[in-house]
């Protein structure tokens, strides 16, 4: 029998355990499945973990906490005392910027409150616009079905399409010193 529908809380409160464990053990300095061995849990189950598939038990959080040295809680927030759903989620962490534009925010009148939601709903705009113009090597090696090699041969690779990561299109300088770049790593391999 299934556990049943998460709550959108309950959903975000997996990826927060997740990023949490996945931290941790970035910071260990070691792989999961060294990992998963010296916490006693198997390694498809701390990978469910970590991919925030599922959510820890208190014994194996228990094992988790162990191992890194750390309180459940320091991993798994609902651990702590006082602890609610929604008060969690209504006050997650957020930026020191975002603490404060909702401070100064608060204190205008509601016409101007709307001025900074459309201002801020515009720049969310562009930045999707922006991101979705990125292109990485790997995406477009794997789009174009072309090889490292590739890379460095004009006649086989558009660069004319790609663009920097602020979304500006590549300069002939920049094209160049790719090229010669990539040339060099493979001359090195």
């Amino acid at each position: 029998m299934g556990r049943g529908t998460l709550t959108p809380q309950e959903e975000e409160l997996k990826k927060v355990i997740s990023n949490n464990i996945r931290t941790k053990i970035k910071e260990e300095g070691i792989s999961q499945a060294e990992f998963a061995r010296r916490a006693g849990i198997p390694p498809t189950t701390l990978s469910g973990y970590i991919k925030g598939v599922t959510r820890p038990n208190a014994g194996n959080l228990q094992k988790i906490s162990d191992t890194l040295g750390l309180l459940k809680s320091d991993i798994d927030p609902s651990y702590k005392q006082g602890y609610s759903l929604e008060d969690w989620n209504n006050n997650k962490e957020q930026s020191h910027l975002v603490k404060k534009i909702t401070e100064i925010s608060s204190q205008l009148e509601e016409s101007r409150q709307k001025i900074v939601l459309d201002t801020a709903s515009s720049q969310l705009e562009e930045q999707k616009k922006e991101n979705a113009k990125v292109v990485s090597i790997k995406t477009e090696q794997q789009k174009q079905g072309i090889d490292l090699a590739d890379l460095v041969d004009d006649s086989k690779v558009d660069w004319d399409k790609w663009v920097s990561f602020d979304g500006r299109p590549l300069t002939d300088d920049v094209k160049e010193a790719m090229k010669r770049l990539l040339g060099k790593r493979l001359e090195d391999k």
